[in-house]
């Protein structure tokens, strides 16, 4: 299966991304291998296998939930171009 440069293009633009003509080349061949990896497993057989939620026998040990701040919030927002209160304030996206 192949992906067109459209298809590429309206996808970078859904995802709010700029790419370069190189970027497009490079993406068609590298999508289209992936989605042809993808074809070749829905060609395999899974009739008769029985689902499987977990192939491990050991579990993590429970710990109890403690509720904190982390004590960064303050070098956490200082990474942030705009803030407000304890909030980060980004531009508005969506329409």
């Amino acid at each position: 299966m192949t992906i067109s440069k459209d298809r590429i293009l309206k996808i970078a633009n859904l995802s709010k991304i700029s790419i370069s003509e190189d970027q497009i080349e490079k993406l068609e061949v590298e999508i289209s291998s992936i989605l042809n990896w993808v074809e070749t497993l829905n060609e395999v057989d899974t009739e008769n296998i029985e689902p499987m939620s977990n192939s491990l026998t050991n579990f993590l040990q429970m710990r109890e939930d403690i509720v904190n701040d982390g004590e960064k919030r303050s070098d956490i927002l200082s990474n942030s171009p705009a803030e407000d209160e304890s909030f980060f304030v980004v531009p508005k996206v969506i329409e």
